[in-house]
């Protein structure tokens, strides 16, 4: 018999009991995009790439005039957010009491480089009921679930998340930095050929779900559902690696107006989270945001957001700062008009802001904004475009991108 049937033959096997008993559900959008991407300074003074062990830099590039980027990993531009699969199953009958087994996968992928699957996502398993549920597994961290309800823009380089404007998330256009030999002041450091500053375009940080980049690994959640109003509660505890922390939201949700409010701590334990050693880290954390959209006529959508982050946020400080964001979403047929502005207030003391190659101290204030349109195609299909602009006081983290690019989801 050809192996391929018998291959076939066993397969078919293990998967007919695993469906006669259960829902599952594929599910998932891929995009691809191309940016172009302008950072602040010109070439007078900048120059970007990733520190060496020498204090040189690698893969650099002294021109920093605009640049045209399309590969999607591992980059700050253009993020591996908007490709992912997922598998939902969901068991046909119910135990008695009425629980209901379910469980579900996620995982990222790329498209420009087509380098296959990236790390995994969610992956957990549960039992719910009408109006509760229990899960156990990689949780996406309720404070970063909550950023598709303000953010339009979500999955694309336009997104305010890590842009320094509207929400707290991973480190973003770093300045490469040394503190003093005294160890209270923050230093650019300069190639030693160049004369130039270096920056890092994207640094992630494992913040466990305090971030709106963040999952949390080996959680437990719990919540309830009681007419508009959803309560949820998020837990990690991990021995291994001496950290606690959780999630919690309240949320009420109609038909036209979603209001919420959302917090995140985390223990860090032993673990240092920020570089600079005793005199930049903090053991504790504590992230809260509270917000709401409102449906003003069919199609257009009004939101606004008040987030106070103590980790994540725009300068990398342990004191942290409040952001501010407001955004809107306005469909015309086939034809949807979105954007955001917001503002980012530094709560970073002068010990420890950054110090220019002049010796100045800078500040870490930040306005940013975007706007785009998205061309329907299909019920799952857009192509999109649009623009986005940072201006800090620090002005090593300015820059402005143009975007275009499809998404697809099924």
């Amino acid at each position: 018999m050809n192996k391929k049937v018998v291959s076939l033959a066993i397969a078919t096997s293990l998967f007919v009991p695993i469906t006669s008993y259960a829902n599952i559900k594929l599910y998932g959008q891929i995009g691809a995009e191309a940016a172009g991407v302008e950072y602040a300074g010109g070439d007078e003074g900048l120059i970007r790439g990733k520190m060496g062990s020498s204090l040189g830099f690698t893969g650099t590039d002294d021109n920093m005039d605009r640049k045209v980027l399309t590969e999607d990993r591992y980059g700050s531009i253009l993020n591996d957010g908007p490709n992912m699969l997922g598998f939902d199953f969901e068991m046909d009958k119910k135990l008695p009491g009425g629980m209901t087994p379910y469980a579900s996968y996620r995982t990222t992928f790329h498209t420009t480089n087509n380098s296959g699957l990236g790390p995994g996502l969610e992956a957990w398993v549960g039992l719910k009921h009408d109006s509760f549920h229990i899960k156990y597994g990689k949780l996406r961290g309720i404070y970063r679930h909550g950023k598709g309800l303000i953010d339009p823009w979500i999955y694309t380089s336009m997104q305010a998340r890590g842009s320094g404007g509207g929400m707290s998330g991973g480190w973003y256009n770093e300045v490469h930095w040394n503190w003093n030999t005294t160890g209270n002041r923050r230093l650019v450091v300069q190639d030693s050929i160049t004369g130039k500053v270096g920056i890092n375009p994207g640094y992630g940080i494992n913040t466990s779900g305090l971030v709106h980049s963040s999952d949390i690994p080996g959680a437990l959640e719990m919540g309830t559902k009681l007419g508009p109003m959803i309560a949820r509660v998020q837990v990690m505890g991990d021995d291994n690696s001496d950290k606690r922390g959780g999630n919690a939201e309240l949320r009420l949700q109609t038909e036209k107006l979603t209001m919420w409010v959302m917090g995140a701590y985390l223990d860090q334990g032993d673990n240092l989270i920020m570089p600079g050693g005793g005199a930049w880290n903090n053991d504790k954390f504590y992230n809260w945001k509270a917000g709401a959209r409102y449906q003003v006529i069919p199609g257009l959508k009004l939101a606004v957001q008040y987030e106070d982050a103590e980790l994540g946020t725009f300068d990398n400080n342990p004191e942290g700062g409040k952001y501010i964001i407001g955004s809107f979403d306005y469909q015309i047929d086939k034809i949807t008009l979105a954007g955001w502005v917001a503002t980012y207030l530094s709560d970073i003391e002068d010990n420890l802001k950054l110090s220019d190659i002049n010796g100045e101290l800078l500040d870490e204030d930040v306005l940013s904004w975007s706007l785009g349109a998205r061309y329907h195609v299909t019920k799952y299909a857009n192509i999109f475009a649009g623009y986005r602009q940072t201006d800090s006081d620090n002005d090593y983290r300015d820059e402005n991108v143009f975007s275009a690019g499809m998404l697809y989801k099924f």
